[in-house]
């Protein structure tokens, strides 16, 4: 699977240049999949967060919709739905949304503004078995630990991840990939907005803990080949994960 990770300085809450700049990027690839950063449509808007946010079918999502072509495309939204607001992280493709995950773990202010998720998410794609997390939730073993024992062969992460704890982006995106012996393909974005500065460090690392692309702290296009092959043979090669004796 050809993946490319869209790193993305997101101007606060201004939906439509923030789209059109997501959109030019998925016209443009040849990718398998196309990676986008946490809330790469609008980012942490608190004060228009209901304004900003849209059902699953609404206009912004018709319009990524309409752009996949035979790629899929995947970052998280402000979701609305029957008056709950969510941080919803979709996976899309020409047919519309064939994976959908509400974050669990909301991050302090977050818990103001939006309502937890209760279910982890895996969807089946004819390159494998792919997992979605967001940002914070890099933080809790035991939610990847469960994308291991579901099959997962990918774990998309999708983030805004502030610059003053880059050093705990690199270890964790890398301990997950490690400890469970899958890639995890990481999108954080860059730039600022009120509270923080973004260094990127966008990532992808495969089953055995090597890194396939890592971003710098400008906006680019990170590109890399993955193979879920790479998830078995890692583990016929070191089979950790069947000496687990506590869970």
């Amino acid at each position: 699977m050809h993946v490319e990770i869209a790193q993305m300085d997101i101007e606060l809450g201004e939906k439509e240049v923030n789209l059109d700049k997501a959109l030019k990027i998925i016209r443009g690839s040849k990718a398998d999949l196309i990676l986008f950063p946490e809330l790469f449509t609008t980012g942490f808007d608190f004060n228009r967060i209901v304004q900003l946010a849209e059902p699953l079918d609404g206009k912004t999502m018709k319009e990524i919709t309409d752009a996949c072509g035979n790629k899929m495309v995947a970052g998280s939204l402000i979701e609305v739905d029957d008056k709950w607001i969510y941080n919803t992280f979709i996976l899309v493709d020409e047919t519309g949304v064939i994976g959908k995950y509400r974050k669990i773990h909301l991050f302090n202010k977050e818990k103001n503004f939006f309502s937890a998720g209760g279910e982890p998410s895996i969807t089946q794609t004819r390159f494998g078995n792919i997992a979605l997390a967001t940002c914070y939730d890099i933080r809790f073993p035991e939610l990847f630990r469960g994308f291991m024992e579901n099959e997962a062969d990918f774990v998309l992460v999708c983030a805004n991840f502030p610059k003053t704890r880059e050093k705990h982006w690199d270890v964790l995106v890398k301990a997950r990939a490690i400890e469970n012996q899958f890639y995890v393909l990481a999108c954080n974005r860059v730039g600022k907005d009120l509270l923080n500065k973004y260094n990127g460090r966008s990532m992808a690392v495969d089953p055995g803990g090597d890194l396939l692309a890592v971003g710098d702290d400008r906006e680019e296009v990170l590109k890399c080949m993955v193979d879920r092959r790479r998830v078995k043979e890692t583990r016929n090669q070191f089979p950790v994960l069947e000496d687990i004796k506590i869970k």
